[in-house]
């Protein structure tokens, strides 16, 4: 299961840990570039000025708005002490090559290091933590960036990769056309996505390829439902089903979904995990797995899903349809046991 922390979940545990932040702190370093959420947080709580790592080095001096820091100073190394900052210790090793590059700068004061969010067994890697979150973990700020989950990763699109079309637009006629062609983005990965799966219509295949690559959102493969109108869509309610037989065959671990109501669905069904954008809340379904054949599906969902994932890949390199493949074979077994139990 993943644990999940929003930006309000994040202000939250910081406000109410606070005071864990000794006085006499002059200055609070961030580490770029999620270290600086925490340290602009904490700074704005304490009025202690902030600086990002690279700019601290350079001895440079923090700007202030109408309201000024407590104490003033020519420029950051002048701090006799500080506060060095990221959002989370796992190794340890960014937090300590921050604390190393501090020391060979020649700064002479004071060093306090914190962690937004600590690994139970690695809090003890910095002074100072908020709370604590085993990994497999997902932050709001990093989740569309996240190496090892972007990649392997379910994706809705209207909605997380683009905006919704509007009633006016969604008439399934020109106007919709027209929102497909020119559909204002909104997150945008960092990384090649595993599996784009919408709604959509098979037939606008053609106009969705070429907004993912005008707009430079790499992926493996777009999963599109093939209906023959959107009114035939609303009729059979084919939304979410589509989305969860993707996603349960795939080897993807999260879903990304903006309609609350689909992502609590889409877990439901696939008894996986679905970040709902739009709320930024986790779906966890595992809250509700009451029964043991529930719980065996989830267990065995993931390792599964890699499997399937592998051969997918595998017969891509070869220009061949995995499901296809599964289908022909489905049906020749089905072939062969009618005649068997005709006698032919």
């Amino acid at each position: 299961m993943f644990g999940f922390l929003s930006f309000g979940n994040l202000s939250a545990k910081i406000s109410e840990g606070i005071d864990r932040i000794p006085l006499g702190i002059e200055m609070v370093v961030g580490i770029p570039r999620s270290g600086m959420i925490p340290a602009y947080m904490i700074g704005l709580y304490r009025n202690i000025s902030v600086l990002d790592l690279p700019s601290f080095l350079s001895d440079k001096t923090a700007e202030q708005g109408l309201r000024k820091f407590g104490s003033e100073r020519k420029s950051a190394m002048q701090a006799s002490w500080i506060l060095l900052v990221d959002d989370s210790i796992s190794t340890g090793r960014a937090m300590r090559e921050a604390v190393d590059k501090i020391k060979a700068s020649g700064y002479t004061g004071k060093v306090t290091t914190c962690a937004a969010v600590a690994e139970p067994s690695r809090h003890h890697y910095v002074d100072i933590h908020f709370c604590e979150m085993p990994n497999p973990r997902l932050f709001e700020w990093n989740a569309f960036h996240r190496p090892g989950i972007v990649e392997e990763a379910c994706f809705d699109l209207d909605g997380v990769l683009c905006v919704d079309p509007t009633d006016d637009e969604n008439d399934d006629g020109a106007r919709y056309v027209e929102f497909l062609q020119h559909a204002r983005p909104r997150f945008r990965p960092t990384l090649k996505i595993g599996d784009i799966v919408s709604a959509r219509l098979e037939k606008y295949r053609g106009l969705t390829e070429k907004w993912l690559l005008d707009n430079n959102i790499q992926y493996r493969r777009l999963h599109l439902l093939d209906l023959p109108s959107a009114r035939d869509r609303m009729r059979l309610n084919a939304y979410c089903p589509h989305k969860a037989k993707v996603y349960s065959e795939s080897g993807a671990s999260i879903f990304f979904e903006s309609d609350p109501s689909q992502a609590g669905e889409i877990a439901r069904l696939t008894s996986k995990p679905v970040l709902c954008t739009d709320e930024m809340r986790m779906y966890l379904p595992g809250l509700r797995l009451r029964s043991a054949p529930q719980i065996i599906r989830w267990r065995l969902g993931k390792p599964i899903g890699r499997v399937r994932a592998k051969m997918r890949s595998l017969f891509d390199v070869f220009g061949m349809d995995l499901d296809a493949f599964i289908s022909r074979g489905v049906r020749a077994r089905r072939r062969f046991t009618k005649r068997i139990r005709a006698g032919v």
